[in-house]
């Protein structure tokens, strides 16, 4: 997209977040970017956004939308965006985020074209609360000039708060990572969700706990961290599996890679949830995945085919097969992840949309 001077383009959201920084990384290649963050920022956005642009409410938004402290900050917001005068504002997370730039603007159109991406439990489970809930996010989301969502079921979601348009694209990978069988080992699983309510990490070892009556060599690496983890060391123990499961803590992108490579199946049941990055990681570097019945999920998986969707047990005769023919489903999963997830192309495709005259 030429231009002789570039626009500019702020993102309002958590510049503590890597979902954020990855945003940040791209559009920067296209935009004059500034960020208005609700907490403190990352080393990595320090590196690559200067000083003069980028601003810390120092405000604990919760990503439920409904910590109120942050709507104070409206005037400050409103006096940025009023001295960066940008030509686009783009909230993410839209319950929380995505509320501060609606209630910014309430009284007057503003010049900016206001962009609402939505992440997940934002529009999946936010407004579906209650009533006043839902007519917050539809006010928002009638603010916007441009939706975007990381899923065609998130999409849809969306479309029965309000019936509009929907920029979808996965939150992909940078690019397709080499791959190499020689670090494989078919007793290894591995599960990098967080270890809150959310990602049944708990049923992630009950399943496991059953692959381990079979086979005593299976090891299962648990990865991240959350509030339910001593819950689930004690689950471990009760199951008499803790010899078999490995808690790592949080892990940086060099070690995940480590594992990923190693690991037969990957793990990912969560109750309610849009693409999932790891997910894309897992199947860009051959593990089977494992996964429960949400749409999200099955946008990517086959049951059978190229992975599990778990309802009620694991069929041990489809992991086997599956496990059996790993080498083809693996060649098949990373031709999935180079056509629809590389993130630098879906987000050059996204600024081409939203620059259109």
């Amino acid at each position: 997209m030429p231009m002789d001077k570039k626009q500019k383009y702020v993102f309002v959201g958590d510049g503590e977040s890597v979902h954020l920084l990855k945003w940040v990384k791209e559009i920067k290649k296209y935009f004059d970017v500034y960020i208005i963050s609700s907490r403190e920022f990352l080393p990595e956005i320090l590196d690559i956004i200067s000083l003069e642009k980028r601003f810390s409410l120092q405000v604990n938004v919760k990503q439920e939308g409904m910590n109120l402290s942050y709507l104070s900050e409206i005037k400050t917001v409103k006096k940025l965006l009023k001295q960066i005068d940008p030509d686009f504002v783009n909230a993410h997370y839209i319950s929380s985020h995505g509320l501060l730039i609606a209630l910014s603007s309430i009284f007057q159109k503003p010049k900016y074209t206001f962009i609402a991406s939505a992440w997940g439990t934002d529009v999946l489970v936010f407004p579906w609360k209650n009533k006043a809930f839902f007519f917050i996010m539809k006010m928002i989301l009638s603010k916007a000039d441009w939706v975007s969502s990381d899923s065609e079921y998130m999409s849809t979601v969306i479309k029965k708060i309000t019936n509009r348009e929907v920029l979808t694209f996965t939150f992909g990978l940078d690019k397709l990572p080499e791959y190499d069988d020689e670090n494989y080992r078919e007793n290894i699983y591995f599960s990098n969700r967080g270890l809150s309510n959310n990602y049944n990490i708990d049923r992630v070892l009950h399943i496991f706990s059953s692959i381990y009556k079979q086979d005593k060599n299976a090891r299962l690496i648990v990865s991240n961290e959350g509030p339910e983890k001593e819950n689930l060391l004690k689950l471990c123990s009760d199951l008499g599996i803790e010899s078999a499961v490995d808690f790592v803590g949080f892990l940086n992108e060099k070690d995940q890679i480590k594992i990923y490579t190693k690991a037969c199946c990957y793990f990912s049941l969560p109750t309610s949830d849009s693409t999932s990055v790891s997910l894309l990681e897992a199947l860009a570097y051959g593990c089977i995945p494992i996964l429960s019945d949400i749409p999200a999920n099955k946008e990517w998986v086959k049951d059978g085919e190229n992975g599990l969707i778990i309802q009620q047990d694991l069929s041990f005769d489809k992991l086997k097969e599956l496990k059996n023919n790993r080498i083809q489903i693996a060649e098949n999963n990373r031709k999935i992840i180079a056509e629809k997830a590389i993130f630098p192309d879906l987000i050059r495709q996204f600024v081409q949309k939203i620059t259109e005259k």
